[in-house]
């Protein structure tokens, strides 16, 4: 999919590559240093694709919910349709080779569980932004909507009957996106390019995926149930060891009096495609702060004081966070960047645009260790308040610094914890065992609407035969009364 899942999904496979285990990785993005038994399968997309996409993002900020849904739609379609074309992705599927399991990003993209069919191998799925409808439409996972708020909504874990009744309704339209636009494409995609496949797409998305490593923990998002094959492992790209900083960027950063604030909107979207009054109002603003800042800027057409900005296309981003005199991370929110601040500690003031991003900072916010700004209100007045209230309210950095020890606080690094299960599936042939009974039931069963409606029916017939009852016998009382009465009358 996009750079950011690559980095998640790279970083695993690198890892697995140099504990031994020979890795084919099929990927539009090439990894640098890569183990020798890392081996990349280039897939290429039409040029300028992704550009295409990402130029459009800000212009397209206030389309709606809706739209941005039938989008992805879209998008998810030519990404499976490429992949599958590909001369490369091809020659590997007519090929001898054998695969002993398939790692698969969950992303709307089911029709690639074929491979899994093709090479006859289990199924690790990995979701880079925690649990989703999508994942839990191949685990079974229960996803209680009046307290468990849909990834692409800005709601939190506490939902008024507004919020949660958008919430249900969001996640039904989603449902029905899928079922209409995605599956008809996929199913005929999976005929046409797994067609001597043994089990049919339903099948595979039924009992093909033996467990999901996702992308989140309980103490980045809310509580929520998760079956057993949902594993979180949240923060396993994130770098245990922090490497030295370039000389640049470390005399930059300690030469600083007042620290400094790190800028970067991610991996996927372009800073100077942003409305130019907004992005003269964030340069107004960042040029009266104390701190020194250094900004993730895509073009060289940017220029700025070099005393107080630090301009580049890449940084390396996890090890400045883990600098102690980084003030404050202003990012777009994504999930990476959210996990890496929190790991290390860094307040936040977020611009969240698309996907998971309103609702990772709807959590920030929440655990009071970050600000959110929506681009739509984005000016000179309200990212300077965001900016002052994080770092002037020291609370924000006490909260994330709490946040992060939770983080840190487990049996295993996420990193051995993710390897840990992908070997388990290994050693226990598909591990299928631990694939929920929920994936044989229909909505109606799952949610036991067949038992309800039997429950209802048995309570209305004894409601109704007790009433008839009680009438029957009233009628008969009254008889006897009325009887008795035309007795008396007539001696």
């Amino acid at each position: 999919m996009s750079k950011s899942h690559w980095i998640l999904g790279s970083a695993l496979m690198k890892e697995l590559a140099m504990d031994g285990h020979e890795v084919t990785v099929i990927s539009p993005f090439t990894l640098k240093n890569a183990p020798k038994t890392y081996r990349h399968v280039e897939i290429v997309y039409r040029e300028g694709f992704f550009e295409e996409i990402m130029d459009e993002v800000f212009d397209k900020i206030e389309d709606s919910i809706v739209e941005k849904m039938l989008e992805l739609g879209t998008f998810v379609n030519d990404i499976a349709n490429t992949t599958l074309t590909s001369p490369e992705v091809q020659a590997l599927l007519h090929s001898d080779e054998t695969f002993d399991l398939l790692v698969l990003e969950i992303f709307l993209d089911d029709v690639f569980l074929g491979f899994a069919d093709r090479f006859n191998c289990p199924v690790v799925g990995m979701s880079t932004f925690g649990a989703s409808t999508w994942v839990n439409s191949l685990t079974g996972s229960p996803q209680p909507l009046s307290y468990v708020p849909h990834p692409m909504l800005s709601f939190t874990d506490k939902m008024n009957f507004w919020q949660r009744l958008g919430n249900v309704m969001f996640t039904a339209f989603d449902e029905a996106l899928v079922k209409v636009m995605v599956e008809p494409t996929h199913e005929q995609y999976y005929a046409q390019f797994f067609p001597n496949a043994t089990r049919s797409l339903r099948d595979m998305q039924r009992h093909g995926v033996s467990l999901v490593l996702v992308n989140s923990h309980f103490s980045l998002s809310f509580p929520r149930p998760y079956l057993p094959n949902l594993i979180e492992v949240g923060g396993f790209h994130v770098n245990r060891k922090v490497n030295p900083l370039p000389e640049d960027i470390k005399t930059f950063i300690e030469q600083s009096e007042h620290g400094v604030i790190y800028f970067s909107m991610g991996s996927n979207l372009k800073p100077s495609k942003m409305d130019k009054q907004k992005r003269d109002d964030v340069i107004k603003v960042l040029s009266a702060v104390k701190q020194n800042v250094i900004w993730k800027w895509d073009d060289d057409t940017l220029v700025l004081d070099k005393k107080k900005f630090l301009l580049g296309k890449w940084f390396p981003q996890d090890d400045i966070l883990a600098h102690p005199k980084v003030k404050l991370f202003i990012t777009h929110g994504g999930l990476l960047s959210c996990t890496e601040s929190i790991h290390h500690g860094v307040p936040i003031v977020g611009i969240p645009i698309f996907g998971d991003q309103m609702l990772n900072m709807a959590r920030a916010e929440q655990s009071g260790w970050g600000v959110g700004v929506a681009y739509t209100k984005l000016n000179e007045q309200t990212f300077s308040k965001a900016i002052s209230e994080v770092i002037g309210d020291k609370s924000y950095a006490a909260n994330v610094k709490i946040i992060s020890q939770r983080l840190r606080d487990q049996p295993l690094a996420p990193m051995d914890m993710a390897k840990f299960w992908v070997e388990y599936v290994l050693r226990h042939d598909g591990a299928k065992h631990l694939i929920s009974s929920a994936q044989d039931l229909n909505f109606v069963e799952y949610n036991n609407l067949d038992v309800y409606a039997f429950l209802a029916t048995v309570a209305l017939v004894v409601v109704l035969s007790v009433r008839f009852c009680i009438k029957k016998l009233f009628s008969s009382l009254f008889r006897r009364a009325s009887g008795k009465h035309s007795s008396k009358k007539t001696n």
